[in-house]
């Protein structure tokens, strides 16, 4: 574990009741979503990967070439960070070329892809992911 997963952060907010937000939460699959209303907002500090330096250029290149900016506009925005390491980590990058495998990469990771996520949740699926749900009210 590098030293930035433990950095994990959470901040939960209980939705303003005239916001209108649909919930966002999708299965492992793919396959369901939710159309309920949303009730909390949660943002999360995460670790994503973990990344070589030549997967790190790959993915500066990425996000350089407008990635994220797509990833957005199709409701998939998050914010990166990218960090050096100083711990052992392998490199968790898993090249859309070998997807079918699902290998990571491997080599030794110099970089961690801390990523910010933000999720408008209902009631259920809030519960479903153990987030707390003593969440203040959005002033």
């Amino acid at each position: 574990m590098c030293e930035y997963c433990n950095q994990t952060s959470v901040t939960v907010e209980r939705m303003d009741p005239d916001e209108e937000s649909v919930c966002e939460w999708i299965s492992d699959d793919g396959l369901e979503s939710c159309d309920r209303p949303a009730v909390y907002s949660v943002l999360e500090w995460y670790v994503e990967d973990h990344l070589c330096d030549t997967h790190l250029e790959q993915v500066k290149r990425h996000l350089d070439e407008g990635l994220a900016e797509f990833l957005e506009s199709v409701g998939f925005g998050s914010q990166y960070e990218l960090h050096s390491i100083h711990q052992e980590e392998s490199c968790d990058y898993i090249s859309p070329a070998s997807a079918q495998s699902w290998q990571p990469c491997g080599k030794r990771a110099g970089h961690a892809k801390y990523t910010l996520e933000n999720l408008c949740l209902c009631a259920e699926h809030f519960a479903e992911m153990g987030y707390d749900s003593s969440a203040p009210a959005k002033s």
